[in-house]
């Protein structure tokens, strides 16, 4: 009988030890904030590669954990090894020529096998592997008055999602954001489709919600997550979160305002001047990027709070090192769980992504003493359940 009762705990222990290395099967819902053990993961880098990369994409299969890195300084594509820490792969493509692509402005890592890349504000898109041929051109037009598709893996980013041959991508619209009437903003996409076999494409009915722009206007940037079943919005100047299905048509809108901003947001009418543009676009509050992490089925939603600055330096250092941000935590049910402010001047939150390990934040921050220019160095957030 004793036996029988051991090999029961073993059982449902093992069951217990699967589920909690799940792949965010097990829903997290109670008090949570980010630590780390001040450990790093470092890639070293040749003098070619800056350390503040362009854009980083993680990517896992059965063979390992990668990491592929946006050079726009040579127009290519490194993969690195996440176990051995070592760059396996680069792939230099031409911008002009039989074989050319233009300007890479970001990539989208369908597999190892299928790499679409993206070109803005040109409309190329080009299928590519790790062997860096070109598999297939893909021709589309915008809808009218909507801009190519716009992909960038370290400014607002989001993952494109292929459905069958129908590629949903994020958009921007033809317009001066300074002078956009909320009525007029409130009708346009923030999505569309193109099909990659006829090359039609259909604008998602997830639009700028109505009132954003009602009291004045404001940055039209945006980011997206989605955990497979659901896309969820992060707007730059906007508490809410909005939830849509895959075919953009909303769901709920859930408030998820971070306890670090104002409620109420500044607007781009207060800016007269160069510095105080820039002062509003650089150090004011603000939302950016949204992750979704698979592995423990929780999303990051990354807040800058607004800082002081006397001069253009000030802001011209702010422009691509924040002085200080934080990362809310949320449930699938966009529940807010916790909020982890970071130490100022210590990381490069433009160069994060989730990995089966955790959450990888830059410390490529130039005054960060631990910060080395020969090497890509993040450092690993976990989730800490608050008592």
């Amino acid at each position: 009988m004793r036996k029988n009762h051991v090999i029961l705990l073993l059982l449902f222990g093992g069951l217990s030890l699967l589920q909690s290395c799940g792949s965010g099967q097990e829903k997290i819902t109670t008090p949570q904030e980010l630590v780390s053990d001040g450990q790093l993961v470092s890639l070293p880098i040749d003098s070619q590669t800056s350390n503040v990369s362009d854009g980083l994409v993680p990517f896992q299969d059965e063979n390992g954990s990668w990491l592929f890195n946006v050079n726009h300084t040579n127009n290519e594509i490194q993969l690195y090894d996440l176990e051995s820490k070592k760059m396996e792969k680069r792939m230099v493509f031409d911008m002009e020529g039989p074989e050319g692509v233009d300007y890479i402005s970001g990539i989208h890592v369908q597999s190892l096998d299928s790499i679409f890349l993206f070109g803005y504000p040109t409309r190329n898109l080009h299928l590519t592997d790790t062997s860096g041929r070109i598999n297939a051109k893909h021709k589309y037009q915008p809808p009218l008055s909507y801009l190519a598709a716009f992909v960038h893996n370290s400014h607002y980013i989001y993952t494109p999602i292929l459905s069958g041959n129908k590629l949903l991508v994020n958009t921007k619209f033809e317009g001066d954001m300074r002078t956009i009437a909320d009525d007029t903003l409130a009708s346009k996409s923030l999505s569309y489709t193109i099909d990659l076999k006829s090359s039609e494409v259909n604008l998602l009915p997830m639009t700028w919600p109505k009132g954003y722009n009602a009291s004045g206007s404001k940055l039209l940037e945006f980011s997206m997550a989605s955990d497979g079943e659901k896309l969820v919005y992060s707007l730059v100047a906007d508490h809410n979160l909005y939830h849509t299905d895959l075919k953009g048509n909303l769901i709920k809108t859930v408030d998820a305002k971070s306890q670090y901003v104002e409620q109420s947001f500044p607007s781009f009418n207060e800016a007269t001047d160069r510095f105080n543009t820039m002062k509003y676009v650089f150090a004011s509050d603000r939302y950016e990027r949204i992750l979704y992490d698979e592995y423990r089925g929780v999303y990051y939603r990354f807040v800058f709070p607004k800082v002081e600055v006397q001069n253009e330096e000030e802001i011209n250092q702010l422009r691509r090192f924040p002085r200080k941000f934080a990362v809310m935590i949320l449930d699938k049910d966009l529940n807010v769980l916790g909020e982890t402010l970071m130490p100022e001047n210590t990381y490069y939150p433009g160069n994060s992504f989730v990995s089966k390990d955790g959450l990888f934040i830059s410390i490529s921050h130039p005054d960060n003493p631990k910060n080395e220019e020969d090497l890509m160095s993040f450092e690993v957030f976990k989730l800490k359940e608050l008592k």
